[in-house]
């Protein structure tokens, strides 16, 4: 009976130590990875890929990257065909630097190394450091072959590729007056990307224009026949200038377009008045046209043809008066006062005139200069100072005695100063000395100006020698007038 207990005892312990043994198995497996030797990322097939062989290595530029359809297609700038390789997700693609990015990073001509099989898969691509590259070119010449920059000659191939906003293009539609940007390897062009391109202006009903001048941009041109003109997009003034008629016409030129200007109908009417341009020195001198006083300051003057009476004066400077004879559309005027003497010249009321070829005549107080396109020129002879220029004996010490005067000149409105005009600024010493207030010229100390309130910078100037002061004056600080004594030390 006891041995019948144990054979039982032993059957049902090797049964439980067999269950057992099972169940460890099962639960271990389910750990095992189904193949250990898959690289991450790639297709599933329960099946270790085999490393693919490349048999081409190729020079190319990128055309387009479908990330869906995991396809690069690319110009192979060696042969000059057009080559779609698929990649896989886990592709080795590279930057220049050689760390790994990804296929969606590619963009339309990045230029890239390509190595790929027979079947034309993917194996390496890497962003090629082969090559150079010049952007922003502006001034080159160009031939079927050939494009020049700065004397040097760049060879182009049929295998070149030139392209502008993401599509191609033929190498003859780059124009010269394009930007573009270059890629090349020693002297061969591989890429010539058009960056900004070009359109055309076309002048038509030019019949009362014959032989006026046309300028837009940077260029100068004489108007025969209806012209069409090529220039890079972007906004241009079209200005046409004849004797008798002008027209001016602003237009934007798109890629590709062409823009027609019909001149009658931008203003090809006669001619009655003229942008006049006046430049004045020192630039805060008053500037009188016909007796009325004008704002001239970097802007032009619409005046009609025919004479006009200018004057210009500023405290401190010999008058200039003078007559200008509007004849052409575009003038400009260019009027220099000289310092007054310390010593007033002698005084004489008698009036000069100078015809200057019957175009230009200058009278009465003081001297100037003119100049312009085709204009005469001329100076202003024996006239008499400005009576604002007289010394006053002030309270800075000087007299009707002395050699050297004060001069007193208004800067305070024409500089755009802040000023006390009850009070006067006082600048006695260095005598002798050129005075410029922020770089205006007031002529030689001792001088007397408006009391400007403020920070402003006194500059002297004598014997070859330069020095500034930076001064500032409140109302709290200085009470009443205020006096300056430097040195040139």
């Amino acid at each position: 009976m006891k041995s019948d207990k144990r054979v039982l005892f032993l059957l049902a312990a090797s049964v439980v130590g067999i269950l057992l043994v099972t169940v460890l198995t099962l639960f271990s497996g389910k750990d095992e990875p189904v193949n250990k030797t898959r690289p991450s990322g790639t297709p599933t097939s329960g099946v270790q890929k085999e490393e693919v062989t490349a048999e081409h290595n190729r020079l190319m530029m990128v055309k387009s990257v479908d990330t869906e359809g995991s396809t690069i297609t690319l110009y192979d700038l060696e042969s000059g065909d057009e080559v779609t390789l698929s990649y896989d997700v886990a592709a080795d693609i590279r930057t220049k630097f050689g760390s790994l990015t990804y296929a969606a990073s590619l963009a339309f001509g990045d230029i890239v190394r390509a190595e790929y099989n027979k079947d034309k898969e993917l194996v390496r691509m890497k962003y090629s450091d082969e090559h150079w590259e010049l952007r922003g070119v502006e001034t080159f010449t160009i031939s079927d072959s050939m494009l020049t920059l700065n004397g040097t000659n760049y060879k182009i191939t049929e295998h070149t590729v030139a392209y502008c906003e993401g599509a191609r293009i033929d190498i003859g539609e780059v124009k010269e007056v394009d930007r573009v940007a270059l890629c090349g390897v020693d002297s061969e062009l591989l890429t010539v990307c058009v960056m900004k391109g070009h359109g055309s202006i076309k002048l038509v009903n030019t019949t009362e224009f014959q032989d006026a001048k046309v300028t837009f941009g940077d260029e100068s041109h004489t108007l025969t026949g209806e012209p069409s003109y090529l220039v890079r997009e972007g906004k241009y003034t079209v200005a046409v200038s004849g004797e008798k008629h002008a027209a001016t016409a602003e237009v934007t030129v798109g890629r590709n377009e062409q823009i027609v200007i019909d001149l009658y109908e931008y203003g090809g009417a006669p001619v009655e008045t003229a942008q006049v341009r006046f430049k004045v020195t020192p630039f805060s001198s008053i500037l009188k046209i016909d007796g009325e006083q004008v704002d001239y300051y970097e802007q032009d003057l619409e005046l009609t043809y025919g004479e006009h009476k200018v004057e210009a004066e500023l405290g401190g400077y010999i008058t200039y008066k003078g007559y200008l004879k509007i004849t052409k559309p575009h003038h400009t005027f260019q009027i220099d006062l000289p310092e007054r003497p310390v010593e007033d010249p002698a005084e004489g009321d008698g009036e000069d005139t100078n015809p200057d070829d019957g175009d230009n005549t200058q009278s009465g107080e003081g001297s100037g200069t003119q100049s312009g396109e085709n204009e005469n020129s001329g100076t202003g002879q024996n006239g008499e100072t400005s009576g604002d220029n007289t010394g006053d004996g002030g309270s800075d010490g000087t007299g009707d005695g002395d050699s050297t005067e004060r001069r007193f000149v208004p800067i305070g409105e024409a500089g755009g100063y802040d000023y006390d005009e009850e009070f006067r600024t006082f600048l006695l010493e260095p005598a002798g000395a050129v005075v410029l207030i922020d770089g205006i010229s007031l002529g030689k100390a001792p001088v007397e100006f408006e009391k400007i309130l403020g920070t402003y910078t006194i500059t002297l100037k004598k014997n070859g020698k330069e020095k500034s002061y930076t001064v500032t004056v409140d109302e709290d600080s200085f009470d009443g007038d205020v006096y300056w004594k430097f040195s040139m030390n």
